[in-house]
């Protein structure tokens, strides 16, 4: 079984690296896919690129979330701007 688990690790697609970075709870996934995703991202320059952008979307997510629940479910103009803005201000970081 650990052979398996090497060979997962060494062989490890970019596109199995971005499912892996997806998952919402990293806690679900196993040992294996937590360290071949790291492996993956410091030996891959593409990933590394996508997780930093993934990291900023994250992190833009997460202020127009603190500026406070909306009384209506439907995106009005004023959010789309919020949320415009805070991905704006991610980028400018790079």
């Amino acid at each position: 079984m650990w052979l398996r688990s090497i060979w997962y690790i060494l062989t490890l697609r970019c596109e199995e690296a971005d499912r892996l970075r997806a998952v919402n709870d990293p806690a679900s996934l196993k040992r294996h896919q937590r360290i071949a995703e790291r492996v993956h991202r410091r030996l891959c320059k593409s990933c590394r690129h996508a997780a930093r952008q993934l990291e900023r979307i994250d992190r833009g997510l997460r202020e127009l979330r603190s500026d406070g629940p909306t009384t209506h479910p439907e995106w009005d103009a004023s959010r789309a701007a919020r949320l415009d803005a805070s991905l704006r201000r991610e980028i400018e970081r790079d």
